[in-house]
């Protein structure tokens, strides 16, 4: 029998597709995280403290580094664990998993205490260190995730985007998330974003270093939000039919079914996700139908489920375009879409291709200007802008975390 706690709806733009050409439709998947109430206990928490010391890191950013992470300290109890890890070129495992204990802590605290800077940033060591110390008490009834914070490039070990996050998902797999923060302007914001999502995790631009213990804050809140783990939507689509996943969510195909990783899910934070569909013209039949089921377990290891489809009739084109679209539906994926072509445009922007960067948004901005309010819509035509322009390093970093909070839907994330 399902356990309806974990609910999922199906929303479309129009459920009406033309018989005499391909449509293009949007389906709206939204998930609703089982509520958290007062008799809920929180899980125990695995984790593992990974802390650039590289020199850029040197002065005042350290120390508020070190105020965070001792705030952090402070929240947790006995029953949690946590190792401490920090990188410049070299890794140390400078305290290996151990419960946070009033006799712990103290140990914790004055390791924390002796971070002093080095050398250069050997990110991917530093992260898998704390990984393989999260992994040796790793259990299923535990959060085990690895907090990643840096305030700079990756220059040894590998630092490839691509290479990582697709690391970083392999490891989610396995039950081990992470967690990125991104201190000051001189780090690669969407490698850790790119990390954060493919991991199940969050990801953080610390946009002045004595917010720090705002942002560790916010990650510890969420966790003790955590009533849904493992989530992942199943889709049945038709073979005849594309299909684009918007966002750059985690998915895989498996079967001919496309499940797209949620991971954790908080308490009173929904999530949305944006599929574009092609769907071929058909003389002969009357419907097209896509199934969709979330599956997913609480904190108690209770199962989750829930199943809905969508059908699309058939019917003239004349018909089809005398029928309103959905507003809501298309002002949500038109936000949604924007941001992830202005994320692209950033990436340009970055390495100088002004000119290209500044028409992909503008053209953008064009297709789905009707969809937007004038408020939200100035957002992007501003951005674009300051494409055309050239970004200052603060700017290019905080539109890049803007665009990610609208498609991750974590639009509760500290600015």
């Amino acid at each position: 029998m399902k356990n309806l706690k974990l609910h999922l709806q199906l929303n479309s733009d129009l459920d009406l597709v033309a018989k005499e050409n391909s449509t293009q439709r949007i389906l709206e998947i939204v998930v609703i995280p089982p509520e958290k109430t007062s008799r809920n206990h929180r899980l125990s928490l695995n984790l593992a403290l990974v802390l650039d010391r590289s020199g850029s890191m040197a002065g005042q950013k350290l120390n508020y580094i070190k105020q965070a992470a001792n705030h952090m300290l402070d929240l947790l109890e006995g029953q949690d664990r946590v190792a401490l890890i920090t990188y410049d070129d070299k890794v140390r495992v400078d305290v290996p998993s151990t419960n946070v204990t009033e006799q712990n802590r103290p140990i914790l605290q004055e390791q924390i205490s002796l971070l002093r800077t080095g050398g250069m940033t050997n990110l991917e060591g530093g992260w898998l260190a704390g990984c393989e110390e999260i992994a040796k008490n790793a259990q299923d009834d535990m959060v085990n995730r690895a907090l990643l914070l840096t305030d700079g490039l990756a220059n040894v070990g590998e630092s490839d985007l691509e290479v990582l996050a697709v690391h970083a998902k392999e490891l989610a797999r396995r039950g081990i998330s992470t967690s990125t923060f991104g201190v000051g302007e001189n780090f690669n914001e969407h490698l850790l974003e790119g990390m954060a999502v493919q991991g199940d995790g969050n990801y953080y631009f610390i946009n002045t270093p004595e917010r720090a213990h705002e942002y560790f804050l916010h990650e510890f809140s969420q966790l003790d939000k955590l009533t849904g783990r493992d989530v992942e939507i199943i889709l049945d689509i038709p073979r005849s039919i594309q299909w684009e996943i918007l966002g750059g969510r985690k998915y895989w195909v498996d079967h001919e079914r496309l499940h797209i990783g949620l991971g954790s899910l908080y308490a009173n934070v929904k999530q949305e996700i944006y599929l574009s569909l092609d769907i071929p013209a058909d003389l002969d039949s009357k419907e097209v139908k896509i199934v969709a089921r979330v599956l997913g377990k609480g904190i108690e290891d209770q199962l989750y489920e829930d199943e809905q489809e969508k059908n699309y009739t058939y019917t003239s084109l004349a018909e089809m375009k005398s029928a309103g679209r959905d507003k809501g539906v298309m002002e949500r994926f038109a936000l949604v879409k924007l941001s992830d072509i202005a994320n692209q445009a950033l990436k340009l922007e970055r390495i100088m291709k002004n000119e290209a960067a500044y028409k992909l948004l503008a053209q953008a901005i064009e297709d789905y200007h009707n969809f937007l309010s004038p408020d939200k819509l100035d957002i992007y035509v501003q951005l674009s802008e300051r494409i055309k322009r050239g970004m200052e390093e603060f700017d290019r970093k905080s539109s890049q975390y803007d665009m990610y909070t609208v498609r991750q839907s974590r639009l509760n994330q500290p600015k």
